[in-house]
């Protein structure tokens, strides 16, 4: 999807440019990802990050907007034949800056959390916050070089963090313990598989075309249903 970016288009300097710093924005969504996980599990105290939170969460705010100029002006530049892959860049822009949204969700919780967490739950979440940090770091990677065998590889891992989140979450509720810490772990779970699913988002715009940008092979294919 993204040959547009290697330098064989007209304007492609300008377009190297946003790339690289999308991929900035990418890098950054993962340090605020951890750094927000790690408040919530690993009980880093919340003012002492605070202020890298809030501020990595408006870099990545103010590199989407940048982002979103430049696709404009480019498109307005060089014509419709970029407003395919400029449509794409756009789209997945959206999908760095929710990571950070989610961060910021996450640091909530921990300054919220008045009890320690369910010892299972905690190791858990612990272990899915690496996994979930390691996609993020080959999300980069596979994006830089376009490599669809290791995103479609990706993919499968963020669907199968999203639904070990759904599984956990519908246990939580399903055990009926009115208590903090589930409640916390909860959303936890929640923010968590929200992450996962906007680094999927992204994976995608290297394997999938414009009109199936979000879906995977599987969604793509199943039949629409009736009207």
């Amino acid at each position: 999807m993204f040959s547009w970016f290697q330098g064989k288009v007209t304007g492609s300097e300008g377009l190297e440019r946003m790339r690289a710093e999308f991929g900035q924005m990418l890098d950054a969504g993962r340090h605020v990802f951890d750094l927000a996980a790690n408040a919530l599990l690993g009980g880093t105290d919340v003012e002492v990050i605070r202020q890298d939170i809030f501020d990595t969460d408006e870099r990545i705010n103010q590199s989407e907007r940048q982002i979103r100029r430049s696709l404009v002006v480019h498109a307005t530049v060089h014509g419709s034949g970029s407003f395919p892959s400029c449509l794409v860049l756009m789209s997945v822009v959206k999908d760095a800056e929710r990571v950070g949204d989610y961060a910021k969700n996450i640091f909530d919780l921990a300054e919220l959390r008045s009890s320690k967490l369910e010892d299972g739950l905690q190791t858990d979440l612990v272990q899915l916050k690496g996994r979930i940090s390691q996609l993020m770091a080959n999300c980069r990677m596979a994006f830089d070089t376009e490599d669809a065998d290791e995103s479609r590889v990706l993919i499968r891992e963020a669907e199968q963090i999203e639904d070990h989140c759904d599984d956990r979450i519908t246990q939580i509720i399903r055990s009926g313990k009115q208590v903090d810490s589930n409640a916390v772990c909860a959303l936890s779970y929640r923010y968590f598989k929200r992450t996962a699913s906007h680094v999927r988002n992204v994976l995608t715009s290297v394997v999938q075309p414009i009109d199936l940008l979000d879906y995977t092979d599987s969604e793509a294919s199943s039949p629409s249903p009736e009207v």
